[in-house]
């Protein structure tokens, strides 16, 4: 299976640097022109089936992608952002003024320091995981996309990499990053193989 993991389009909140989690934000002109180009260069792999989270600021960006390969995205709250509870909706200065005490030790150990009424990391892992596993099944020697989130993203491919949880924040994910995995098992340690990590190229045309 050939695995095409995006990071939706631009929001209006990206670029005021609030924390979006699983509240709906609208994709700014911006992300509409992103959604496009990735849909465009998408267009190359013939997909067999499109996937996103039920969150609006996806399932936006999976409709632009699937309608160029006659589909019709799935939703999947599995794919939703890292809730950020309380947080969400806030930017970074108001929350580091709420919430200083947890900010900080949520900055410190980012894994076990959970913010109020969200969730933590691992939380997150296994409802991303057990999307995996269905999709392995559902789909084997296939082409799927799955439009998701930088969040939740970063910790899928950091564990289907292999890598510590904690390394997973040393991936970045670019609004409409495209990222390309390809399930190969019984090569050894390396079950998925990589082509590419958020590349961002088809956006510079």
């Amino acid at each position: 299976m050939d695995l095409l993991l995006i990071r939706h389009g631009e929001t209006s909140w990206n670029l005021e640097q609030r924390y979006q989690g699983q509240q709906d934000s609208p994709l700014s002109s911006s992300g509409l022109v992103q959604a496009e180009k990735t849909a465009a260069f998408l267009s190359r792999f013939k997909l067999d089936a499109v996937y996103t989270s039920d969150l609006l600021r996806a399932q936006k960006t999976a409709e632009v992608i699937a309608r160029h390969h006659g589909l019709t995205p799935i939703p999947d709250p599995r794919l939703r952002e890292v809730a950020f509870g309380e947080w969400e909706g806030l930017t970074r200065a108001e929350v580091q003024a709420r919430y200083p005490d947890i900010y900080t030790a949520r900055f410190n150990d980012a894994l076990n320091v959970r913010v109020p009424g969200g969730e933590l990391p691992s939380e997150v892992l296994d409802r991303l995981m057990d999307f995996i596993s269905d999709l392995i099944s559902r789909h084997p020697n296939q082409k799927v996309a799955c439009v998701s989130h930088g969040g939740a993203l970063r910790l899928l491919i950091a564990e289907l990499l292999g890598m510590p949880m904690e390394k997973a924040y040393c991936l970045h994910m670019e609004n409409a990053g495209i990222s390309h995995l390809q399930f190969a098992p019984g090569r050894g340690s390396c079950i998925w193989r990589v082509h590419f990590i958020n590349s961002t190229a088809h956006l510079l045309s």
